[in-house]
């Protein structure tokens, strides 16, 4: 019997994207001759897991299956997020999660933990020198506020924390798919990619991978236990290395439909839910949750005097490399036409998370309160992410990128002034005191040539009041 935990890069998932995303944990039966149960879990760290009904079920099924039991654990990804209720500090705290929540249980139940690195993400360079770094699990020291999350190697912690608790004669076995995954990905260069998921057609997911992938990471598992975890060796099926040829095309869903685009009519945009809202320049403002988004009752808004307070709960939405998920008041403006966007932004709550994120945005593409899967238009964006280490940032050609920036608190009563100027020349963004125009020079006009979408959004867990909204159009 074979138990799994883990993050996404090990989790099963549901998806319609264009090649779907897929963890190791689900292929692991087919490289290994044994049961397998996966708890794995997208999303979570070796910290928070603990606290799912995916765990609790861990602990009750752990070593009660009458035969031989091994807990392959797979986290690493998630404990590097600087927030507090999923970061472990690779100096320690990590290794401490690991041996706490996971090896000594299973030890105590006679269970062999055989604990993975975690996999390499997939860097844009593909060379050597760009996995000495976050591709890697080589993090550096962050300070938010007056919180510090310590840099250092997950990777070489969990080697470090194996040899060391085997020469204390505790049996614990180890893959390095770190290291291998590494190894496979220079090998093959631009192929490398193949490994991975696509949200659309162009929507390279770096960090998930897909059938293909998952199958090479457990053969990877299954063929390097020989040397470092000899007794889950004993399971492997010896099968030959998944390739290319005989693997990728399975990964492509062949359901997927590529989205086409409908600008919204204006009485498709007057049928919504929740109220508009006039300023006294005349402009009327309307509201869509749209994108990666769940439940819509999650986004709400309410006004005060002169002012739009936009709230979401319960992890929904995000601004994330692989897809966006927000609540946006907006107004259309003709493509081409000049424009100064502007508001005072005051956060009501913040709860620390890399995706959550607030500010002005002018889009390409707008949507009535959907569910979109896949990476949407591109965008510019006068507002934080990454908890205020990302400030004034865009999506171009459906990939984000970011201006260079200082870190802004994102504090509770905080207020910030932002401005979006839009020129024949491109998108000038201001958000408190820092101003970028450099990279912000596209047109916004490749779904929708006729519009674009400019307003204020948040996104994930936040509440943000907007006062003194303006725009003036020339």
């Amino acid at each position: 019997m074979i138990r799994v935990v883990g993050d996404s890069t090990v989790s099963s998932f549901n998806d319609s994207y264009y090649i779907p995303r897929q963890g190791y944990g689900e292929e692991l039966k087919n490289y290994f001759d044994s049961e397998v149960v996966n708890y794995a879990v997208s999303g979570a760290s070796s910290k928070d897991f603990v606290t799912m009904k995916e765990y609790r079920a861990l602990m009750d099924d752990l070593g009660k299956s009458g035969e031989s039991e091994f807990l392959i654990i797979g986290f690493g990804h998630n404990d590097q997020k600087t927030e507090p209720g999923r970061f472990t500090d690779p100096n320690g705290g990590f290794e401490s999660s690991l041996i706490e929540n996971y090896i000594k249980p299973a030890l105590a139940r006679n269970v062999v933990p055989v604990v993975c690195t975690p996999i390499a993400r997939l860097s844009v360079e593909n060379t050597p020198e760009s996995y000495n770094g976050p591709c890697g699990h080589i993090t550096p020291t962050v300070v938010i506020g007056d919180k510090t999350y310590p840099g250092g190697d997950y990777a070489q912690a969990i080697r470090n924390m194996v040899k060391r608790l085997n020469s204390c004669g505790l049996h614990v076995e180890m893959i390095d798919l770190t290291a291998a995954t590494i190894k496979e990905n220079l090998q093959l260069g631009e192929k490398a990619k193949a490994l991975h998921s696509y949200t659309g057609k162009t929507g390279l997911d770096r960090t998930h991978t897909n059938v293909y992938g998952a199958k090479l990471n457990a053969w990877l598992i299954s063929s390097l236990a020989v040397k470092t975890a000899p007794m889950l060796a004993k399971l492997s099926l010896g099968l030959e290395k998944p390739s290319y040829e005989k693997f990728f095309e399975m990964s492509i869903n062949k359901d997927y439909v590529e989205r086409t685009y409908s600008a919204p009519t204006l009485e498709q945009m007057n049928c919504v839910f929740r109220s508009s809202f006039t300023d006294s320049d005349g402009n009327i403002w309307r509201g869509s949750a749209f994108g990666d988004i769940g439940n819509l009752s999650d986004f709400s808004v309410k006004r005060e005097d002169d002012s739009l307070v936009l709230c979401v709960e319960n992890n929904n939405g995000k601004i994330a490399e692989g897809s966006d998920g927000l609540f946006f008041y907006y107004v259309p403006i003709h493509a081409g036409v000049p424009f100064t966007l502007s508001a005072k932004a005051q956060i009501k709550r913040f709860e620390s998370n890399d995706q959550v994120s607030f500010g002005l945005m002018v889009r390409d593409d707008l949507y009535i309160d959907q569910r979109v899967g896949e990476t949407m238009g591109d965008y510019v964006a006068a507002g934080v992410l990454k908890q205020g280490n990302a400030v004034n940032f865009g999506r171009k050609s459906g990939n984000l990128f970011f201006s260079p920036s200082s870190p802004e608190s994102v504090a509770s009563g905080a207020e910030y002034e932002m401005e979006i100027r839009g020129t024949s020349d491109g998108y000038a963004l201001t958000f408190a005191s820092q101003s970028a125009t450099a990279g912000f020079d596209y047109p916004l006009t490749s779904v929708d040539s006729d519009f674009v979408y400019a307003g204020f959004y948040v996104a994930r867990n936040v509440e943000v009041k907007f006062d003194n909204i303006s725009l003036k159009v020339t």
